[in-house]
């Protein structure tokens, strides 16, 4: 049966702090600003109703909430924290003289109400920020990185696929997109099999969880939150149905795939994403580029001036063939710099005006801007997680549970964000002026420094000038 706390006298239990400062300070600043109860209604079909009532579901989305907050890495710790300071305390609703939920509580609670609560959770201390003037903008930014899993490269197993099973369908049991490197032989970790084994550059070899963050260009609020070994650009798009009036993505070029320009075209969304086109590359030959294609005809004309007319035709494959005449490329004085062959063949997906359009949207000076800002808010945000909010390694094991330690990070830094906005909008009416007379100052002290530095050097001619040795000449 679902729980509630009883409400107390604070005032009985906790000491007056008029001069709180610290953490005690920011939690009862929190607690004043943000409101955690719909968490409860969330919840509550989760509990039967009947039987022995349940810990207040508020008060563990708290508790939870402060782990991350504070960056306590366990469960145990965030006990004995909650057991020595009354601070933490205070912020969840419990009294000096009441118990406080051991940790294995908190492994019973991630189990029973699975991700998709704490997205709700999310979604709601977004709706938040937006009710306190924190209104999104209609251009979203992207990233992935990597969270190192609870699983040791010592407990790892090679398993054996049966005849009739690919490689394939086996990592898509896993939830896993990509293909199989090691042929017939999957390496799971025995701890963790959803971890994927990878190695960066001259690291070592480590199991790990993929985390997927979208991150509102305007405000920097995180809007979405996924843990899944999928393809980026596909953890993208289903972000991106989820949403109403996007105009534009910004992501790397980890996002760069055929699929995903044609995804964002049906759409109405412009990718701010940087293209990959290495469609008949051919080393230091001539580029597809290089042609001049002719929609009339629906031919292409090679820098001599020669005809590449279709000779096969791919729906399946989504492309098409075009090749020379033999006899043109035989007597072509350009045929070093464009083939070895005996004539010059095209390969070009139907997709090819998708590639082109997303070329065109690279050359507009809002690229830039996006591409900037995406640099400087999805760094920031991943950085901010790892260092401060302990998404540095997965607390749980299974990809569930680093879906929900990364979605309660996500609630942390978007509440950050939203105290950060409630102070700002909280300054004195004259704090406008003052930061024009600091801004004058800084101005003024900027205008002195050059001046003397000018001056210095010019003193420093003439010193060397007069005192200049006599016997020099």
């Amino acid at each position: 049966m679902l729980g509630r706390a009883q409400v107390r006298q604070e005032n009985l239990f906790f000491p007056p702090r008029q001069q709180a400062t610290g953490k005690h300070n920011l939690l009862r600043e929190m607690n004043k600003i943000v409101n955690f109860t719909p968490f409860r209604e969330t919840a509550a079909p989760y509990f039967s109703d009947t039987g022995r009532p349940s810990i207040d579901p508020v008060a563990m989305i708290k508790m939870m909430f402060v782990g991350y907050l504070f960056d306590i890495r366990s469960d145990r710790m965030i006990v004995d924290e909650f057991i020595d300071r009354d601070s933490f305390r205070e912020f969840v609703g419990y009294g000096c003289d009441e118990s406080i939920p051991t940790h294995a509580n908190f492994t019973r609670w991630r189990q029973r109400l699975g991700p998709k609560v704490f997205t709700d959770f999310l979604l709601d201390i977004r709706s938040q920020c937006e009710a306190a003037g924190m209104r999104l903008g209609n251009c979203r930014l992207f990233d992935s990185t990597r969270v190192k899993a609870r699983a040791s490269t010592n407990s790892s197993a090679k398993v054996e696929l049966e005849p009739e099973i690919q490689p394939q369908e086996y990592l898509d049991a896993f939830d896993w997109q990509e293909d199989d490197p090691h042929g017939r032989k999957v390496v799971v970790n025995t701890n963790d099999p959803e971890a994927r084994l990878i190695r960066h550059g001259n690291e070592p070899s480590r199991f790990v969880h993929k985390v997927h963050m979208g991150v509102d260009s305007k405000t920097g609020l995180v809007t979405n939150v996924i843990a899944s070994h999928m393809a980026d650009h596909q953890a993208m798009i289903d972000f991106l149905r989820r949403e109403e009036g996007i105009d534009c993505v910004g992501a790397d070029k980890g996002y760069s795939a055929i699929e995903c320009f044609r995804e964002l075209d049906a759409m109405g969304i412009k990718p701010f994403i940087p293209v990959l086109d290495h469609s008949n590359d051919k080393g230091d030959k001539y580029h597809l580029s290089d042609f001049t294609y002719r929609m009339e005809e629906d031919a292409f004309i090679c820098p001599a001036g020669k005809t590449l007319r279709m000779i096969c035709d791919q729906p399946a494959k989504k492309r098409r063939m075009y090749a020379a005449k033999q006899s043109d490329c035989a007597r072509c004085p350009l045929r070093a710099r464009c083939t070895n062959g005996k004539r010059r063949t095209l390969t070009v997906s139907i997709d090819r005006p998708l590639i082109e359009k997303a070329k065109f949207y690279t050359l507009l000076p809002r690229y830039a801007r996006v591409m900037r800002r995406r640099k400087a808010v999805m760094e920031g945000t991943f950085a901010h997680a790892k260092a401060w909010c302990g998404m540095s390694r997965a607390r749980g094991i299974g990809r569930e549970a680093m879906e929900i330690q990364a979605t309660l990070v996500a609630a942390v830094i978007n509440v950050k964000k939203l105290l950060a906005h409630v102070r700002e909008g909280s300054f004195s009416p004259l704090q406008p002026v003052f930061a024009l007379l600091g801004r004058l100052l800084e101005v003024s002290q900027g205008l002195i420094r050059s001046f003397w530095a000018s001056t210095r050097s010019e003193l420093v001619k003439v010193h060397r000038f007069v005192y200049r040795p006599l016997t020099a000449d």
